[in-house]
């Protein structure tokens, strides 16, 4: 269904997973505002967004989509992949090009050619969880390497969820959310 057409759903939910949708949306903030109406007070909330941070690379051959004029088509793509890959010394594109989703037609159009994407730092996702009255509880990790270092830097933070603390970790490791911020909010009662 249509998140942005959700509102009027009778139904409340204690559990909503929602990754890798909202930062498709031309407005990700309405639609997770719509998604937040429809959990119960005390429910909780998985998202899933992009880092602005991490993403740098995908940013940087998406420009180089639109400045090159490639098509959106296999043709397009093929020939898209081929100039990227004619430019080991932009490290930047030589990093999309690590990727497993840059060696399919649909990864990499998901990748580099998806029409809209929107990408979050997490001082913006600080203000959005309080906006829409939510309480942070944490990150999910693929592995542990990057808690176990935010531990070393952070150890007052026991519970793993300061987010000004993960920011300047973030910033110091920019690739910590190379996938996407993953994280689990609870509705305030």
């Amino acid at each position: 269904a249509d998140i942005l057409a959700l509102g009027s759903l009778a139904e409340r939910f204690d559990v909503i997973d929602c990754t890798g949708v909202l930062h498709h949306l031309e407005d990700p903030v309405a639609g997770w505002r719509i998604l937040c109406s429809l959990l119960r007070p005390g429910g909780v909330m998985r998202v899933g967004l992009y880092s602005e941070t991490a993403r740098r690379h995908v940013v940087r051959a998406r420009e180089f989509v639109a400045a090159g004029g490639f098509a959106p088509t296999p043709t397009g793509i093929r020939a898209c992949r081929a100039a990227i890959l004619a430019r080991p010394d932009d490290a930047l594109l030589a990093r999309v090009a690590k990727g497993e989703d840059f060696y399919s037609l649909s990864g990499c159009r998901d990748l580099i050619f998806h029409v809209q994407e929107q990408r979050f730092t997490l001082p913006q996702i600080a203000r959005l969880i309080a906006d829409l009255e939510l309480k942070f509880i944490g990150f999910e990790w693929p592995d542990t390497e990057a808690a176990a270092r935010y531990r070393i830097r952070f150890p007052e933070d026991r519970a793993l969820s300061d987010l000004d603390h993960w920011h300047r970790f973030e910033t110091s490791r920019p690739d910590t959310f190379a996938l996407m911020y993953q994280f689990w909010v609870r509705k305030t009662a």
